[in-house]
């Protein structure tokens, strides 16, 4: 599948889509409610606005210098929304492409533009990559989709988001378990930035796998084991403030409020 349909939603439609999403996923959250308690808490500074990464299920997000808080809510309860509600309600192996579509779908309802997406599958063997490698390519193939400064900002954010999650071990260790999936792992990297106008941009490369040797535990920065079959996904989106709309925030904030938060933790890298 090379492109992702853009799908324009009304207020309304994305208000349909997102209340689908909450009657169906909101029984299977409350229902994992006890797993709160697999991760120890782990003590944040007192400026939280200093904390520029996160981790949100099954993405590492990157933010830029200066971003306010605000922003940073918006991006990780709508990128959460999307990740976490399209796990749900595709979970097979099979499903890639329809959990894939979901997010996209996901993303859009809560008020992102599609700039572009795509997504492809494929057997392949990675010999001698790791897999922060092979997503980090995906993200920097993703950024075509912005310009100028926008563009440079996004991948200086990425490169020095992965760095900064392998001096991060809480943050890796959660990584990787969020990451580990029946079918096999799902991982990806979110880069944002802000351009002159105050427009925000997010650029996500994804990738997930499975093999038919089974579900291997594979840790981000060791080498993947050869012959996978992998699915790749890249997307470019931005937001405006005005998009996320009272209606969509409330949904989002009580998606997350359900959901095990443990899934998310937000980190600091310099």
């Amino acid at each position: 599948m090379n492109n992702v349909p853009d799908v324009k939603m009304t207020e309304a439609e994305s208000l349909a889509f997102i209340e689908d999403c909450m009657e169906t996923c909101m029984p299977v959250i409350q229902a994992l409610a006890p797993r709160q308690t697999m991760r120890a808490a782990v003590d944040l500074p007192i400026d939280r606005d200093k904390l520029n990464a996160a981790i949100s299920n099954t993405t590492l997000i990157g933010f830029p210098e200066g971003m306010s808080r605000r922003y940073k809510t918006i991006i990780k309860r709508t990128q959460f929304f999307a990740d976490l509600s399209a796990e749900i309600k595709y979970p097979k192996k099979d499903q890639q492409v329809l959990r894939w579509e979901h997010y996209v779908l996901g993303m859009r309802a809560m008020g992102w533009t599609k700039m572009n997406a795509s997504y492809t599958g494929y057997e392949s063997e990675y010999s001698g990559l790791s897999m922060s490698n092979i997503v980090l390519d995906i993200v920097q193939a993703a950024i075509g989709g912005a310009a100028g400064t926008t563009a440079a900002v996004l991948k200086a954010v990425a490169n020095k988001t992965i760095e900064g999650l392998a001096k991060s071990p809480e943050a890796l260790k959660l990584y990787e378990k969020n990451g580990q999936k029946a079918y096999g792992a799902s991982m990806g990297v979110m880069t944002v930035a802000q351009d002159a106008g105050e427009d925000v941009w997010a650029a996500l490369g994804t990738t997930s796998y499975f093999s038919d040797a089974g579900n291997k535990k594979i840790v981000f920065f060791d080498k993947m084991h050869a012959g996978a079959q992998v699915y790749q996904g890249k997307a470019t989106f931005t937001i405006y403030e005005d998009d996320y709309t009272s209606k969509k925030e409330a949904a989002a904030n009580a998606f997350f409020e359900a959901a095990d938060q443990a899934l998310e933790l937000e980190f600091g890298i310099k």
